[in-house]
């Protein structure tokens, strides 16, 4: 079996999806103090230590520093190291690019392998906890993170 698919820990729905809409508006999301006055960032932030990463190790580094953990998605949740061969393209279309990712070969395969063999797919918790955050803006916003979040991860990743 080849490498597998790398995800994130399961309760960094929200600090990864902070640190994907950073990275896709410019805004720093990560160091943003959500209130129901001001529920995102509306400035840019060139200082920020979160601009788009150009390699791994880059990538690797902003995901600890935004407290996101990195792991392989096997039945151990191996946590993926900072260096090994690891490449990293970032690609960002715009409203008029569509954007077709195709998952990979070998990880599409297997993951097929793990449902036909009877394991159970499972949504990330904060899908329970949506209805009751609907009612503020900080809420909506909180769930509109870990959405993008977990979107990058199935659909772009």
């Amino acid at each position: 079996m080849g490498r597998q698919k790398i995800t994130i820990g399961r309760d960094d729905f929200l600090a990864w999806g902070k640190l994907v809409k950073t990275w896709a508006t410019g805004r720093n999301y990560v160091d943003h103090v959500m209130t129901e006055e001001n529920p995102v960032p509306t400035a840019q932030d060139t200082s920020s230590k979160f601009q788009k990463p150009r390699s791994f190790e880059e990538f690797w580094d902003q995901c600890r520093w935004a407290q996101v953990g990195l792991v392989f998605d096997d039945v151990n949740n191996t946590p993926v190291p900072r260096n090994d061969g690891i490449g990293l393209i970032v690609i960002q279309g715009d409203a008029d690019v569509f954007v077709l990712r195709l998952p990979p070969q070998e990880i599409l395969l297997e993951h097929e392998a793990r449902f036909i063999g009877g394991t159970t797919y499972q949504l990330p918790k904060f899908y329970d906890e949506i209805p009751g955050q609907s009612g503020t803006k900080v809420g909506r916003m909180t769930t509109h993170a870990q959405r993008v979040g977990e979107y990058t991860l199935n659909t772009c990743g």
